[in-house]
């Protein structure tokens, strides 16, 4: 295969945020025309909504990886086999619940491995013991995706930070924007942030993957794939309110 398009989505439970029904349809009419090769999900059940998401994008091949909470379960949706899935699910006891990694290996691009997460909506310290848990770089993974629900100083001017970024959490009584778990993954780990590869002047509102006008679902790509892949298109995957969420896209060609 010589080219690999994947994305990475919160489904949200595959509830509309503004009726609570069922946003299967409206989900599979916005990432249907995209060509997918895989998708990495979060907030899903493995229930028939999930089935008949994976089915109606033409997706045969699928595996769910449980949590503590079946709510933040994560899955990954493939054209092609799946060849190999592990998931780790951790157990700390913290208010925003139990994660958990899954990962896998396709048929066809068996150099790569992809790792989907969904971590600790409240604080930054729960997330960090969390993904330090998980040990992505340790287990060799090399594109990780998912709601990591963290924040990049970058991606904002100093108007828009204060404003929009710091004002609303001290408006909501959030806490204080911190970037400790981003700084790890890229600065320590040495994964790239593939959204800021490809759009290094984008910020503030334009790259938004939340409602509250911040970036917090991302594509990590670990640099030892460069010298197969290159990295060849990042963009947010508008969902129109379908989903309380944007999704990000990647695309790679084999060099």
């Amino acid at each position: 295969m010589s080219v690999l398009r994947l994305a990475t989505i919160n489904v949200h439970s595959f509830r509309n945020p503004k009726n609570y029904d069922s946003n299967v349809i409206d989900l599979v009419s916005i990432l249907q025309p995209l060509n997918l090769d895989l998708i990495a999900t979060e907030e899903i059940q493995n229930n028939n909504h999930w089935t008949n998401f994976c089915r109606n994008l033409g997706f045969e091949h699928f595996i769910h990886g449980q949590c503590g909470q079946d709510y933040f379960a994560n899955g990954i949706a493939s054209r092609h086999p799946i060849k190999f899935h592990s998931n780790q699910s951790d157990s700390f006891s913290y208010s925003g619940g139990t994660r958990a990694l899954l990962q896998c290996r396709l048929d066809g691009f068996d150099n790569l491995t992809f790792g989907v997460t969904h971590l600790d909506h409240f604080a930054e310290d729960p997330r960090l013991k969390q993904i330090e848990y998980f040990k992505p770089h340790k287990q060799n993974i090399d594109i990780l995706m998912g709601d990591m629900n963290s924040l990049t100083r970058d991606d904002y001017s100093d108007d828009y930070f204060s404003k929009t970024v710091f004002g609303q959490r001290k408006k909501s009584g959030w806490e204080k924007p911190r970037f400790d778990l981003t700084h790890l993954i890229t600065h320590e780990w040495d994964y790239q942030d593939a959204f800021k590869l490809k759009n290094p002047k984008i910020k503030d509102e334009q790259l938004a993957t939340c409602a509250y006008g911040t970036r917090i679902d991302y594509i990590f790509v670990h640099p030892r794939i460069n010298e197969r892949w290159n990295l060849t298109e990042c963009l947010i995957i508008d969902t129109k309110g379908v989903t309380d969420h944007n999704g990000v896209l990647a695309e790679f060609k084999l060099k």
